[in-house]
């Protein structure tokens, strides 16, 4: 596993110059989308032949799922102190629905992307009945617990590529910050790799950091390497099998350790 000190979308220009090379137009997906900001820098680093955005956009399925699993854990924060980020009360239904209506804005002059208001198994479930598949990169962002991303990892993997066909996951790292929110990101994609053969190819030094995984034996491992070690990248080569023990440790900056 590659550790960049770059951002996350370090990640898709490395991914996007490998699918022009093979001559790829990506068919992409984005599991929780919220307001669409990433699903956009997504389309303009791809420019993909299909997308489609899979989020319920439902307080019912951000707020009372947290609550019911959460309430009882006093390390938990409750989930008004992130109202900010949600852009309103996440109790309210209009906060979601606001949120749709400026994700949709985003792509309202973009008939290659699809919107699915549904949970992360039910958009599965659409998708899958439709005979979509080979998604060249899903974006797995939707519930951050244990055995949500777990599931939706299990699933959607079920619908890549078979030889191009990546996975990249948000907040994938122990942090204290992951601990006010009972993150299980981390824990879900170290158990995952382990029941579907994957590995963790690349991973972004920063808080609430992100994941590229792919297939063992997928061909993207070697390409992805020799598109990093090739270029003016800075990063650091750990084993896979550390995988599991990534945290967040912040002092002056935040800064991934395997301590």
């Amino acid at each position: 596993m590659k550790v960049m000190e770059a951002n996350r979308t370090a990640i898709y220009s490395i991914l996007a110059r490998i699918f022009g090379q093979l001559g790829v137009r990506p068919s992409i997906a984005e599991v929780g989308v919220l307001s669409g900001n990433n699903a956009k820098i997504l389309f303009d680093a791809f420019n993909p032949e299909k997308m489609f955005l899979i989020d319920a956009w439902s307080a019912e399925v951000c707020f009372t799922e947290y609550q019911l699993i959460n309430a009882h854990r006093k390390w938990v924060d409750h989930p008004s102190e992130y109202a900010a980020y949600f852009g309103g009360p996440v109790e309210e239904q209009s906060t979601f629905d606001a949120l749709l209506e400026e994700a949709r804005s985003k792509f309202s002059d973009k008939p290659n992307v699809e919107f699915l208001r549904s949970n992360s198994l039910d958009g599965f479930n659409e998708l899958k009945n439709k005979g979509i598949k080979d998604f060249h990169l899903i974006y797995v962002d939707a519930n951050h617990h244990y055995e949500k991303v777990l599931d939706d990892l299990m699933y959607y993997s079920e619908l890549l590529h078979p030889e191009l066909g990546c996975l990249q996951l948000n907040d994938c790292c122990h942090s204290e910050a992951g601990v006010k929110q009972n993150l299980g990101v981390l824990e879900a994609a170290n158990k995952f790799c382990k029941m579907k053969d994957f590995v963790p190819v690349l991973a972004i030094n920063r808080n609430f950091t992100d994941v590229l995984l792919a297939p063992r034996k997928s061909p993207m491992v070697n390409n992805i390497s020799i598109v990093v070690e090739s270029n003016n990248i800075v990063f650091v080569e750990v084993p896979n099998e550390l995988f599991a023990n990534m945290s967040v440790k912040v002092g002056k900056r935040p800064n991934i350790s395997f301590m």
